[in-house]
């Protein structure tokens, strides 16, 4: 009897239940339940099967990327991996763990550089879950594109899942597909009916800050509300108790005594990992073979995926080495530095390790819908796994030198040699992205060649930017329109609405040429977000040709795409109410909001989720609803949630009633006010206090407000000086004034910490605003103007600006008294700034002079941009034109940071340009001898512009340097990556 067969016969017990593949059986009495399962190599062959391996079957931590160890090789007679020491961010993920084998869905994201361990840590997190008698599954989405795998696979996830997202930045980064991922995570996450599941996730330190950063254009909205709250982080070295439990565990494993003994600065994990060898194998490595590392991490932090193509290294390397390196490199180079850079060491493995040919793992079996293929394109995530692109063999990088690249050549665009080598070779998912790369760094021509290519092999979004990229350029051409349209794949709403809103404002023609092809009889309905986006193109195509695209609409519509979407998503039905609404779709807005309704109320049971949901619908909408006779059961989810909200939480609470007071929902608002927030809200911090006030009174529950202040009067904590100010500005403006009295009479001015001038000083403007004259007294005689610390300067400027709004002039002589510009700190630009402008407008000139004579510009940090703007403009208002000097001497155009998420260089680069006309003198008139600041300003000014340019593209920042002179017009046709304009192209030289 085979293995699997006794496996069969031992398990056959309990209901009737098959779980694998079928199993024929003669007369069997009673109840049958067979599990059979088969090993994780065989992957997924069966439609219909659950995501995912069984638990107990996933023993190979390296086939989850745990990286290997030192002294791990086949034949060592080590274990696979060393011996583990748990850390503080294990106990913190075994809590999360706890919480899921409990039944409650969790999600933890552990964020650390590369080789700290984080995915060890999830690694060995797994262990309670093995012990569980639930069949708990592994799920590892990798295939065709990890972000699409995610997207084809989650909607089958069933509950006893732990989904592995290791390097998460490629399921939820990739836009747009990696806002759907998110998005659908939440839903996962969410769902009561689908749990309990477990998230394991890992980031870098920089990815967080890209996925939970907010920007102007909000690209990771939803990828933020997924992570946040949620970090785990894993530090880079192993610290106090850390050490210790690792010298206690040293005996047991030869490589943790080798670690503890040789790692520097604690770095044990990147010992272990081998990242010593790697670098030095790096550093050491001849020219042309560093030159290949060079294009390996270009590639990788540019947007190419984790696989990368052979040729593409092999080709892009040689423009990385100078004329002579390149004359001194014989014929045989790379296969010299294919050895070198494969070869492993100590049981580590190389800097490049090959790909493993053959089917990918964990994927299901058969042909892939068209869109599986390319939804993933331009994410950097691209697989190579022999799609017919002839990418040759396929190495990854190791993680640590990926990590150094993005670290260590942030500021270097690769040579000509890197973009044509990765527009002829790269993964054509990954080309978009690295189009995309290529455009903010200003290689508008490389960039356009990408973006045609990627338009070729089907990328959903390339064909828009194709369009706007060469319509700038050439906007007669009609080629690129054409092209795109061609090209556009019909069956997705989000991309025909992208291309729509591209030609509307640029090819009337091209608009009429794609809603010819009927996109909206072909396109999907299950996404709402991509209906939604789809009338709003149509709207604009509406422009051009309004009766092609009013046409489309009517035909969009008679599909009746309210009645297919997918209803899990509250923003995504949200946006698609607002466009029915905009289209006139009022039958449709009343199915879409019935069905939402109907979900929310089967399926929705969280209070939180259910607060999103009125959210993210909203007042105005609900309002639209009603005339449409599907207000009803949108209210009784208000129902639920003003009957399951909890008073300890206030600011949800305030949040709601200001939304049923805005919707207007008046039966719920009374409803809630009937539960009595007011006797109930917790009185922790005034701010929520206030927030609650300020909706009770919004509602006229003037009885709750009344109970309220009282309560917060007579109790709340008198230590926070900023909480109680608040407190008593909102009394004021209410208009309680027994409460306001209460407070008063409790005598906050004595408990006042005097170790924040800030606060002294906002405390003295509220009282003084409140009228408690008695109580400013009491605060101005414990003379905290000579007990603040002086230690901050932009402290010291507020209570200055303070005393003075007060009157209190004996306060500020003590303060001015105590020399508090000889004692702050230097560092803060902004401090420094708001202290100079506080002294100049009291006309405290002695002051300034003497702030200005501890040479300030020379000590500040140069690190925010708009900071050193600001004190730059500080500085010339005050005439400290030395310090302009000094500042601009320091090189503020080389040493600020110009590549940080949402930070803007606007306010340098105009204070740069403003300072640079002020220090130029009227044309025809020659400098007189007075004017040498004047052309040392200019100079500095030029300089400072010049340098801060040469930084912008490869920053990414192609706009900003477009800002600077005469650059638009000299790099109309984009620059080179050599950093010369580039000569005028066109559509011909895209061939």
């Amino acid at each position: 009897m085979s293995d699997d067969a006794a496996q069969i016969r031992n398990e056959i017990s309990g209901h009737a239940s098959v779980d694998g593949p079928v199993v024929q059986a003669g007369s069997i009495h009673g109840g049958v339940h067979i599990h059979y399962e088969s090993a994780p190599e065989a992957g997924r062959g069966r439609a219909g099967e659950r995501p995912g391996w069984p638990l107990r079957k996933v023993t190979d931590p390296f086939h989850l990327e745990v990286h290997h160890a030192i002294g791990s090789a086949v034949g060592s007679g080590l274990p696979p991996l060393p011996a583990y020491v748990s850390r503080e961010h294990d106990r913190l993920l075994g809590e999360v763990v706890a919480r899921a084998a409990e039944g409650v869905s969790r999600i933890a994201v552990l964020v650390g550089g590369s080789s700290t361990g984080k995915t060890r840590a999830c690694w060995e997190a797994l262990a309670p879950l093995r012990r569980r008698k639930e069949p708990w599954r592994l799920w590892h989405p990798i295939d065709p594109t990890r972000p699409q795998a995610a997207l084809d696979e989650l909607p089958d996830l069933a509950p006893y899942t732990v989904v592995w997202l290791n390097e998460a930045q490629f399921y939820l980064a990739p836009d747009p597909v990696g806002e759907q991922v998110a998005a659908r995570l939440r839903n996962l996450l969410r769902d009561p009916g689908r749990g309990p599941v477990l998230v394991l996730a890992t980031l870098w330190p920089d990815h967080w800050v890209t996925l939970t950063a907010r920007t102007e254009r909000d690209r990771h909205a939803q990828a933020r509300e997924l992570l946040v709250g949620h970090k785990i982080s894993v530090p880079d070295a192993f610290t106090g108790t850390d050490l210790d439990s690792l010298a206690g565990e040293a005996g047991r494993d030869v490589r943790l005594g080798e670690a503890a003994e040789n790692a520097e600065d604690g770095q044990i994990t990147q010992y272990l990992a081998g990242v010593p060898v790697l670098l030095d194998r790096y550093k050491e490595a001849p020219p042309a073979t560093r030159a290949l590392v060079h294009a390996a991490m270009d590639a990788r932090r540019l947007g190419c995926g984790p696989r990368i193509p052979w040729p593409l290294l092999e080709q892009a390397a040689p423009g990385y080495l100078s004329e002579r390196e390149w004359d001194l490199t014989g014929a045989d180079w790379a296969e010299h530095a294919r050895d070198h850079v494969t070869m492993p060491c100590n049981g580590v493995p190389g800097i490049l390790t090959p790909v493993r040919p053959g089917m990918p793992r964990n994927q299901r079996g058969g042909p892939r819908t068209s869109t599986g293929a390319t939804a993933g394109a331009g994410t950097g995530t691209g697989t190579g796994t022999g799609t017919g692109t002839g990418q040759g063999q396929l190495y990854r990088l190791a993680d640590y030198l990926d990590q150094h690249g993005r670290r260590h050549r942030a500021d270097r665009i690769p040579p000509i040699d890197f973009w044509t080598a990765t527009s002829a070779h790269a993964h054509h998912a990954d080309l978009r992205g690295l189009g995309d790369a290529a455009r903010a760094r200003g290689l508008y021509r490389d960039a356009a060649h990408m973006h045609k290519r990627a338009t070729a092999h089907g990328d959903a979004f390339a064909p828009s930017a194709l369009v706007e990229s060469l319509h700038a350029l050439r906007p007669t051409d009609s080629r690129p329109g054409s092209y795109a349209v061609a090209h556009a794949p019909s069956s997705d709403p989000s991309a025909v609405a992208a291309l729509l809103r591209s030609l509307t404002a640029l090819e009337s023609d091209r608009v009429a040429e794609l809603l010819g092809r009927d996109p909206a009889v072909h396109i999907t309905l299950d996404n709402p977000h991509a209906v939604a986006g789809m009338l709003s193109g149509l709207c604009h195509a509406s422009l051009c040709d309004p009766a092609r695209a009013n046409g489309q609409k009517e035909v969009l519509l008679a599909r009746n795409p309210a009645a297919h979407v997918d209803v899990s998503d509250p923003h995504g039905v949200s946006g698609l109410l607002y466009w029915l609404r905009y289209v006139g779709a009022r039958e449709q807005q009343a199915v879409l909001a019935e069905r939402a309704a109907a979900y929310v109320l089967d399926s929705v049971h969280d209070v939180n989720e259910l607060i999103g949901w009125l959210q993210a619908i909203g007042p105005l909408e609900l309002g639209w609803l009603g005339a449409v006779g599907a207000q009803g059961k949108a209210l009784q989810v208000a129902d639920r949630v003003v009957a399951g909200v909890s008073f300890d939480d206030p600011r949800k609470v305030a949040y709601l009633l200001e939304l049923l007071n805005e919707i207007p929902a008046d039966d719920q608002v009374a409803a809630l006010v009937a539960r009595d927030p007011g006797a109930h809200t917790p009185l922790d911090t005034s701010f929520d206090v206030t927030l609650t006030l300020r909706q009770l009174s919004a509602v006229k529950a003037h009885d709750q407000v009344l109970v309220l202040a009282e309560r917060a009067a007579s109790h709340i904590p008198l230590d926070n000086t900023r909480e109680v100010s608040h407190l008593l500005t909102w009394l004021s403006m209410a208009g309680t004034r027994g409460a306001m009295a209460t407070l008063l009479d409790r005598d906050p001015a004595t408990h006042v910490s005097l170790d924040n001038p800030s606060h002294v000083g906002a405390m003295l403007y509220t009282l003084r605003q409140v009228g408690a004259d008695d109580q400013m007294g009491v605060l101005l005689a414990r003379d905290p103007a000579g007990r603040v610390p002086l230690s901050d300067p932009g402290a010291v400027s507020g209570l200055l600006t303070w005393l003075r709004e007060v009157g209190a002039g004996d306060q500020i002589d003590v303060l001015l008294g105590r020399d508090p510009v000889g004692h702050v700190a230097l560092d803060d630009p902004n401090g420094v700034a708001a202290l100079l402008d506080t002294l100049y407008e009291t006309g405290e000139m002695d002051q300034v002079d003497r702030l200005v004579a501890r040479d300030p510009a020379a000590r500040v940090s140069l690190d925010d941009p708009d900071a050193v703007a600001g004190l730059l403009r500080s500085l010339l208002n005050t005439g400290a034109e030395e310090q302009v000097g000094v500042l601009l001497g320091r090189g503020p155009g080389i040493r600020t940071t110009v590549d940080r998420p949402g930070r803007s260089l606007d306010a340098l680069l105009d204070g740069l340009h403003r300072l640079r006309e002020q220090a130029r003198w009227p044309a025809g008139r020659p400098p007189t001898s007075g004017s040498s600041d004047r052309v040392s300003h200019l100079r500095e000014a030029e300089a400072q512009l010049s340098a801060l340019g040469e930084r912008l593209p490869a920053a990414r920042k192609f706009d900003e340097f477009l800002r600077i002179d005469d650059h638009r017009e000299r790099f109309r046709f984009g620059r080179e990556p050599d950093g010369s304009p580039a000569d005028p192209w066109g559509w011909d030289d895209l061939e």
